[in-house]
């Protein structure tokens, strides 16, 4: 059977009803504005009774993704009935979009009603991200990492240092120095934020001691010279492991920092909303 993704949920089910909805707003806006509306610019705003109910509709809309947001974490759920709420998350999320830009009627200020919209679009925005991040990371890991784990990268790394420290010992002492610094200092682990910028990855002690080794081999002859290639390389095969591990962590951070983004922007969406409804109704 020929896998599905979330976005092709039962033949793009939850793409038609975003497509059709937004449809019918916009057919409803413009109508609404040239014919019924009569406010000197003929935009249509969200006072009018066309924006109360394009407004009503988008709030529901985002209350039904919100109220979505915390029912998936209860799921003890079949892959398709994730698969489904993952699809009407991203396909009605930005039919809201849709909906709420007309609710405003591209009259956007400093104030409370904006924020809110500014925020909405900012979430939606961010659960984007997170849907290119779900689809494409998830198989790059597994074709990066292929049968390997952090776990046994970590066992090979161990035993590729206790093979260097073995031979370096023959070697000067700069060897030595550059096996234990490879061993002791090289970082794999950090923030999400670490990760992503990179910066496990910055004045790397296994990355130097390639880079030294590789030089001071030059200088040695017969059987050392045969010794320090060795060390050179168990110190590639080090990097090439500790790059993995890395790339395995900078991976597991994208997919963490939409969340980071996503749940307390989603959080502040819901409290400017709140203003916004309850601003209406005491000016109204």
């Amino acid at each position: 059977m020929q896998h599905q993704s979330f976005l092709e949920y039962k033949r793009y089910r939850y793409l038609k009803v975003a497509a059709w909805l937004s449809l019918l707003a916009i057919g409803a806006y413009g109508w609404h504005r040239n014919y019924v509306f009569t406010s000197p610019g003929g935009l249509g705003y969200g006072g009018s009774w066309m924006g109360y109910t394009l407004g009503s509709v988008a709030g529901l809309l985002i209350l039904w993704l919100l109220w979505l947001g915390i029912r998936k974490r209860r799921y003890r759920a079949s892959s398709t009935s994730l698969q489904g709420w993952l699809s009407a998350h991203v396909y009605l999320g930005i039919a809201a979009v849709v909906v709420a830009t007309l609710h405003t009627g591209l009259e956007l200020g400093l104030n409370l009603h904006t924020l809110a919209y500014a925020l909405m679009v900012v979430v939606v925005f961010s659960g984007l991200y997170g849907v290119l991040v779900f689809v494409r990371v998830p198989s790059y890991m597994t074709s990066s990492m292929g049968e390997d784990s952090v776990q046994t990268l970590a066992m090979q790394i161990q035993e590729i240092d206790q093979q260097a420290r073995r031979v370096a010992l023959l070697l000067p002492d700069e060897y030595n120095t550059l096996v234990l610094d490879a061993a002791e200092k090289t970082r794999m682990r950090g923030t999400v934020f670490d990760h992503i910028l990179k910066t496990t990855s910055r004045g790397c002690p296994t990355a130097r001691a390639v880079n030294r080794v590789q030089a001071l081999n030059r200088n040695l002859k017969d059987e050392q010279g045969r010794m320090g290639r060795e060390v050179f390389a168990l110190m590639l095969s080090r990097r090439t492991a500790v790059e993995r591990i890395r790339g395995e962590y900078r991976s597991l951070a994208r997919l963490r920092l939409w969340l980071l983004l996503h749940v307390p922007l989603s959080l502040a969406l819901l409290f400017a909303l709140a203003g916004h409804i309850v601003s209406v109704f005491i000016y109204w």
